[in-house]
């Protein structure tokens, strides 16, 4: 659940899918996230766990603090995002739920992150879902945006 692939699939989602509402919200809801985790991080600068070692083959850590658990944080606010305030078919709803407990679960497993992180990214993240919901671009202003981002297919020859 890290930042940067969900932010590359809302850009290209933005170019290649006609669903304008959904990408730009999305775009919106994520940088809600990157700049909230950032700033709370940087304000409370809690020490990941002792036990916390650097053993999986091709990780980076973007920081060394702990609280919130971005992961957690992301995982909750996309779950909600795609079960209620731009709902797939029902027929996803259970696995993106599993997802995102799942996501949440594992950075304590893994020894990324104390409990207390993991609960406070999920209830940031259910804080972020709120906000966005709050802030809704409709299909027009999503349109709008997009057209003041440049617009045009940035791949195509036209």
């Amino acid at each position: 659940c890290h930042g940067i692939p969900w932010l590359a699939l809302c850009m290209l989602g933005l170019y290649s899918f006609d669903r304008p509402e959904l990408w730009v919200n999305l775009l919106v809801a994520l940088l809600l996230d990157i700049v909230v985790v950032a700033v709370t991080k940087a304000f409370t600068r809690r020490r990941r766990p002792a036990y916390n070692v650097d053993d999986m083959f091709m990780t980076g850590s973007v920081d060394k603090f702990s609280f919130p658990s971005g992961h957690a944080t992301r995982a909750i606010l996309l779950a909600v995002f795609l079960c209620s305030l731009y709902p797939l078919n029902f027929i996803f709803f259970l696995p993106i739920v599993a997802w995102s407990l799942t996501v949440c679960v594992s950075r304590v497993l893994l020894g990324r992150h104390h409990i207390l992180d993991v609960t406070g990214g999920i209830v940031i993240g259910l804080l972020e879902a709120f906000v966005v919901k709050q802030i809704w671009l409709s299909e027009d202003s999503a349109r709008y945006i997009i057209t003041a981002l440049g617009g045009e297919d940035p791949w195509s020859g036209a």
